[in-house]
C-alpha cells in the first residue's frame, strides 16, 4: 500500500483509540436493572383476622403518605381481600370508601332484596311456613351444605375487582399478588397467583362450615388461615427483601369469657392459627417490619366498626415510622408508584357478549328472561347487582355467580349458576300458636312438600298438610305456559275444617265444625316478582254441623261452584316487621248456580299495607275491607274480626258479619339485634267493626281497640307477648306465634 494512503488511516486509527479510552473512564449512567438494585425490594404481608383486617387499610393509607413503595403484597383471609383491592390499583382511601360503605348484615346473608325474590318463592311467606328449607333428594332428606353460599360477597369481589378482570396472571397486576387458601384435601398451603383474582380473593376468606369451599384447579379450597394467616414465606418468595407484617390477631381471652359455643369455636380456631403465625413472626429478621394494631374490643364479626379498625391500623403504622422512613422514596420516584393505586370500581360498564352456563334442570331460556341484560347496552353495576339477584331469587341456586371479562371497552359476561346440590324438591315446615287470657287457644303445625322444574318451562307441584286447630291438605300444580313463566295455568284440590266459635255478647254459646272439600283450576299471569292475578272456577262441597254447645243447628251440606278472582301485590321487605315496601291484594268470588253451587252470592275484599320507617321507628299503616254484594253471604263464609291486632281485646273471630272494615297504625321499634334475629317494642291503634244486612257501616259504628306488645322476629315467625284493650271493657293478654299483618 502506498504511503499517502497508508498515514491517514494510522492517524485515523490513532484518534479513535484516544477517544475509546475516553469514554471508558466517562461513568456509565445506570442500567434498568442497576437503578432498582439501589433499594430493596419490599413485601408487603396482610394477615387474616375477619374484620380486624379493617387495620390494613389504615396501614397502607400510612405506607402512602411516607411513600413507601411495595413491590409484592401477599394476604389470607380479610387480608386477602385488602390485598386483592390494592393490588389492582385502587388506593387505601377507595378500599376505606367501599368497606365501610358495604352493608355487612346484608352481605353475609345469600337472600337477596326480597323485592327481587321470585313470586312463586316469597308466596310461601304469607303463610307459616319457616325460612328453613331442606331437600329431598334420592329418598333422603338433604341438607345445606353451608350456612352462606357467599353470593353477595362473590358479587362484591366481581364487580369492584372488574377492571383487572382480563389480568390473569397474578404477577401482572399493578402491585404483583398472592392469595393463600387451604387444600380440604391434603390440609395443606395453596398459594394462589393467577386465574380470577375474585376467585383467589374469595377462596381465601372461604370459613368452613360458613362460606361453602371453592373448587380452583382441581383444588377444593377453604379459608388459609388453619396454614398461613400470615403469609411472611410466600412474599419473601416473590422476591422480597425486607418484609412488612401485618398482623391482626389479638390474644386468648381468659376462661372466664369463654361462655357460649360461639366463644368456644372462637378460641378454637385461634389456638390452630397461633402456631402457624408464630413461625412466620420467628423468621422476620432485623430488616423487617412486624405491625400488630392494638384493635381493643373489635372482634372478627365487628364489621361495622371498619373505620375504627383503619383508624388502630394507622396508629399501629406510625409507630413504626422511624423503620418505615428508612424505606422511603423521594416524590419522583414514588410518583409513578401513586398512579398505579389510582384506580376507583366502575359504577357502569357496556356489555359484550352474554352467556349462561351450569344449567341442567333449570331452564336457560327462562334465566335469560330474568338476567334481562343483552349485549351492547350500558349497564350500571347497581343494576347489573339486582339482575343477577333476580336470578338468584328463582330460589333453584346455590349460588349464581358473576364473571365479567375486560376486553377492549366492553365486558364479556359469564353468568355461572349452579343448582341447588339438594333440590330441585324442598321441604319446608311452619308452626302458629296462639294464647290468650280469655282462655283461646290454637295451634297449627304446616309441612309443605314442593317439586320444582317437572318439566322445561317450570312446572311445580306444591302439597300442602296442616295438622292442628285448623286442619288442611292443599295439592296445586303449576304449569307455566312459556319460558318467561308469565302465564300459567294451576289445577289444585283442596281439603279443610274449621272450628268456629258462636258468641252471643262475650259468651261462646256454640262451635260449629265447618268441612269443606274443593276442586279448581287457575289461569293467571305472574308479572315478574311483584306478585299475581289469578281468574278461575272452584267447585266442591261444604258440610257444616254443630260440634259442640246448646245453639240449634242441623247438619248442613252444600255444593259449591264460583268463579275466583285475586290480584295480589307484594313488595315488603320484611313480611314480619316490614320497613319498606308496600303489599295489597283484592278477592272476589261468585257463587253461581249455573256452575253448580247451592246458593247464589257475591263477595269482594281486599286490603292495603304501608310502612314508613326513619331510622329504628316504623309506623305501619293498613285498611282492609270486605262486603257481600246483592245476595248476603252464608254463615260458612262470612267475615270476621276479633283477636290479636284484629282489635285487640276481643276474642279471635268474635266479631261476625256480611261486611267488615279495619284500619291501623302499628309503631315498633327495633331495640336490637343478633344473628338469632331481631327484638322489636311496639304498640298499635284499630278502629273496625262487622256490619249485617240492613246495617249501614258508618264511621261511627267503628269501635277502637289497641295494643302494647314486645316482638322477636324468630326462624319461626314472629313471636308476639302483648296485652290488647278495646272499648266496652274488653281486655286480653296475648302470646301469639304467628304472621298478623296480613
Amino acid at each position: 500500500m502506498r504511503k499517502g494512503v497508508t498515514e491517514p488511516i494510522r492517524i485515523l486509527c490513532w484518534v479513535m483509540l484516544v477517544l475509546g479510552s475516553a469514554v471508558a473512564f466517562i461513568p456509565a449512567g445506570p442500567s434498568y436493572a442497576e437503578e432498582h438494585q439501589k433499594r430493596p425490594r419490599i413485601g408487603l404481608v396482610l394477615g387474616g383476622g375477619g374484620a380486624k383486617g379493617a387495620a390494613h387499610i389504615g396501614v397502607l393509607k400510612v405506607l402512602e403518605e411516607l411513600k413507601v413503595p411495595i413491590d409484592y403484597i401477599g394476604g389470607t383471609s380479610m387480608g386477602a381481600l385488602v390485598g386483592s383491592m390494592y393490588a389492582s390499583g385502587m388506593s387505601p382511601d377507595e378500599i376505606e370508601r367501599v368497606l365501610t360503605s358495604v352493608d355487612w348484615d346484608n352481605l353475609f346473608t345469600d337472600k337477596p332484596p326480597r323485592s327481587e325474590i321470585d313470586w312463586w318463592r316469597k308466596r310461601d311467606d304469607l303463610t307459616i311456613l319457616s325460612g328453613m328449607e331442606l331437600g329431598v333428594k334420592d329418598g333422603a332428606i338433604r341438607f345445606h351444605p353451608s350456612i352462606i353460599a357467599g353470593q353477595k360477597v362473590g358479587l362484591l369481589l366481581e364487580t369492584v375487582l372488574m377492571p383487572v378482570s382480563n389480568i390473569t396472571d397474578f404477577d401482572k397486576l399493578p402491585t404483583p399478588y398472592r392469595a393463600v387458601a387451604t387444600d380440604l384435601e391434603t390440609g395443606e398451603a395453596v398459594v394462589l397467583k393467577s386465574g380470577r383474582l375474585a376467585d383467589a380473593a374469595r377462596a381465601s376468606m372461604s370459613i368452613p362450615g360458613i362460606f361453602p369451599p371453592v373448587e380452583l384447579n382441581g383444588h377444593l379450597l377453604a379459608d388459609g388461615f388453619v396454614v398461613r394467616n400470615l403469609p411472611v414465606d410466600v412474599v419473601r418468595e416473590m422476591g422480597a427483601d425486607i418484609i412488612i407484617a401485618v398482623d391482626v390477631g389479638k390474644g386468648l381471652p381468659p376462661k372466664e369469657k369463654l361462655t357460649s359455643h360461639f366463644a368456644i369455636s372462637s378460641q378454637m380456631n385461634d389456638i390452630m392459627t397461633r402456631a402457624n403465625v408464630q413461625i412466620q413472626i420467628d423468621s422476620l429478621g432485623k430488616q423487617d417490619i412486624y405491625i400488630k394494631p392494638d384493635l381493643g374490643t373489635i372482634e372478627a364479626g365487628d364489621f361495622q366498626r371498619g373505620k375504627e379498625a383503619s383508624d388502630d391500623g394507622s396508629k399501629a403504622a406510625l409507630e413504626q415510622e422511624a423503620g418505615l422512613r428508612r424505606l422511603s422514596v423521594t416524590e419522583a420516584e414514588y410518583a409513578p408508584y401513586r398512579m398505579k393505586h389510582q384506580r376507583k370500581p366502575p359504577t357502569s360498564v357496556r356489555v359484550g357478549t352474554v352467556s349462561i352456563e351450569g344449567l341442567s334442570l333449570v331452564s336457560t331460556e327462562t334465566v335469560r328472561s330474568k338476567l334481562e341484560t343483552e349485549p351492547g347496552e350500558e349497564i350500571s353495576i347497581d343494576e347489573l347487582k339486582r339482575h343477577i339477584g333476580v336470578v338468584y331469587g328463582m330460589g333453584d341456586f346455590e349460588l349464581v355467580k358473576l364473571e365479567a371479562t375486560r376486553r377492549d371497552d366492553v365486558y364479556d359476561m359469564i353468568v355461572r349458576a349452579q343448582e341447588k346440590p339438594w333440590g330441585p324438591n324442598y321441604l319446608r315446615w311452619g308452626i302458629s300458636f296462639s294464647s290468650s287470657t280469655q282462655g283461646d287457644s290454637q295451634y297449627n303445625i304446616l309441612v309443605d312438600y314442593t317439586m320444582r322444574w317437572i318439566n322445561r318451562l317450570g312446572a311445580e307441584w306444591k302439597n300442602d298438610v296442616q295438622i292442628g286447630s285448623h286442619p288442611r291438605l292443599v295439592s296445586e300444580f303449576y304449569q307455566p305456559l312459556e319460558p318467561s313463566r308469565t302465564l300459567f295455568i294451576a289445577p289444585r284440590v283442596t281439603w279443610e275444617r274449621a272450628y268456629n266459635d258462636i258468641f252471643q255478647g262475650d259468651d261462646i254459646i256454640a262451635e260449629i265444625r265447618t268441612q269443606k272439600a274443593t276442586a279448581g283450576v287457575d289461569l293467571g299471569i305472574n308479572p315478574w316478582s311483584y306478585g299475581e292475578i289469578r281468574l278461575g272456577y272452584e267447585g266442591g262441597k261444604v258440610r257444616q254441623s254443630l260440634y259442640k254447645g246448646e245453639l240449634y243447628l242441623p247438619r248442613q251440606d252444600f255444593s259449591l261452584g264460583a268463579i275466583k278472582g285475586r290480584a295480589v301485590v307484594d313488595q315488603v321487605d320484611n313480611v314480619n316487621f316490614p320497613h319498606t315496601g308496600y303489599f295489597g291484594v283484592i278477592t272476589y268470588y261468585d257463587s253461581m248456580p249455573g256452575l253448580g253451587a247451592d246458593l247464589r252470592y257475591q263477595k269482594i275484599g281486599g286490603g292495603v299495607l304501608k310502612p314508613f320507617t326513619y331510622e329504628k321507628y316504623t309506623v305501619l299503616v293498613s285498611a282492609e275491607f270486605g262486603s257481600y254484594i246483592n245476595s248476603t253471604i252464608p254463615e260458612y263464609d262470612q267475615f270476621t274480626l276479633g283477636g290479636f291486632l284484629r282489635l285487640s281485646g276481643y276474642q279471635q273471630d268474635q266479631l261476625r258479619g256480611q261486611q267488615f272494615a279495619l284500619g291501623r297504625l302499628i309503631l315498633y321499634w327495633k331495640a336490637s339485634q343478633s344473628l338469632l334475629g331481631s327484638f322489636y317494642v311496639g304498640g298499635s291503634f284499630e278502629a273496625g267493626n262487622v256490619w249485617h244486612v240492613g246495617q249501614s257501616a258508618a264511621f261511627d259504628d267503628l269501635l277502637k281497640a289497641g295494643s302494647v306488645f314486645i316482638g322477636y322476629d324468630t326462624l319461626l315467625g314472629p313471636l308476639y307477648v302483648g296485652v290488647g284493650t278495646a272499648e266496652r271493657g274488653h281486655t286480653t293478654a296475648y302470646f301469639y306465634l304467628g304472621r298478623t299483618f296480613y
